[in-house]
């Protein structure tokens, strides 16, 4: 999405986290009694659009996320593309679906405080820099 080779933005959603809070959660994922035999989900909120991912880089990097795509591809387009494009007929099954994920459980039994999406996605789109 940086390096401004998607000519759009496909309607796709995911949940985000930065690299540096999936490392804080390992440790009291591996000690804390209480997570023994669990498993705990790392997001740093509700899932968000790549719509939303887009706009967050433009309006937090600037002119350094200048190549970033603005406008929305139509699912009908991306799914004709993945006719001839194998890695949009892997996302074809994903467009227009939201799945939701509870990172509850890991912030109350572990203490987790991630960063927010927002800090998470700027960080990344940083590192691409």
């Amino acid at each position: 999405m940086m390096d401004g080779r998607m000519p759009g933005i496909p309607d796709l959603s995911t949940a985000v986290v930065d690299v540096r809070d999936v490392a804080d959660l390992h440790v009291p994922a591996m000690t804390a009694p209480e997570a023994a035999g669990q498993r705990f989900i790392a997001a740093a909120g509700d899932t968000v659009s790549f719509a939303y991912i887009a706009a967050t880089l433009r309006s937090r990097l600037g002119e350094k996320a200048s190549r970033v795509p603005e406008r929305r591809l139509p699912s009908l387009v991306v799914r004709a593309g993945g006719l001839v494009v194998p890695a949009l007929g892997e996302m074809s099954g994903n467009l227009g679906v939201v799945r939701n994920v509870e990172a509850g459980r890991t912030r109350h039994r572990l203490g987790w405080a991630p960063r927010s999406a927002e800090d998470a996605v700027t960080a990344d789109g940083q590192s691409l820099l």
